[in-house]
């Protein structure tokens, strides 16, 4: 046989142990449990305790602690903010300090990059005129006797004039060597027997040098 229990604890109702029968559903309870909950535990009896009142906050109220919160936190952030100076030291004032951090960041801008202000300066007058070139030296003069060798020997394919500086007259005497197979060397070694005897310079205007 099971043992009739309290709803409040689930111990078991004993006979020897007071016990409280609820007025409105006739529920037992232990006596001591009945009225520490205040009377039955068995929801929606009448005999059961009424609930606790629910806190309500009105708009103005809200308004009041929010204000409150707000003007706390601001005094607070002014404190940590504005630290008192230590002994001795004379606070220095918003434009000094200002003038201060200016000078120290032009001061590192121009050790990291000297040229960075000089953009500013203008130039000098003489910088902005040009320079004449420099004439060129002239060479060393060719060899007279080294150019009518190459003629003699190499002339078909124009290596006197390469030597004397004159390309496009030996890359026409190459050509006309090349292009007929060999067959016009003749012309082009003639034409180089003409330019020993008559040419006596390099393209530059030097003399050849004996």
């Amino acid at each position: 046989m099971t043992a009739e229990l309290c709803p409040y604890c689930r111990g078991p109702l004993l006979a020897e142990e007071p016990v409280t029968e609820c007025e409105g559903c006739g529920t037992r309870h232990h006596s001591d449990c009945y009225a520490e909950n205040n009377g039955c535990t068995i929801f929606g009896c009448s005999k059961a305790p009424a609930d606790e009142p629910k806190l309500i906050v009105s708009a103005p109220d809200l308004a009041t602690a929010r204000s409150s919160v707000t003007t706390s936190a601001g005094v607070a952030a002014q404190t940590a903010v504005a630290p008192p100076p230590p002994p001795g030291v004379v606070p220095l004032s918003p434009a000094v300090a200002a003038q201060q951090s200016l000078d120290e960041l032009r001061r590192i801008s121009s050790q990291v990059v000297p040229s960075m202000f000089s953009i500013f300066e203008p130039e000098p007058v003489g910088a902005l005129i040009e320079a004449e070139p420099a004439p060129v030296p002239p060479g060393e003069p060719k060899n007279r006797t080294t150019f009518i060798v190459l003629g003699a020997l190499l002339g078909a394919v124009g290596a006197h004039n390469f030597y004397a500086g004159y390309a496009k007259k030996g890359s026409i005497q190459l050509a006309i060597t090349l292009v007929t197979l060999g067959f016009g060397s003749p012309m082009s070694w003639i034409w180089a027997i003409i330019d020993i005897c008559t040419v006596n310079q390099d393209n530059r205007g030097i003399q050849f040098e004996s």
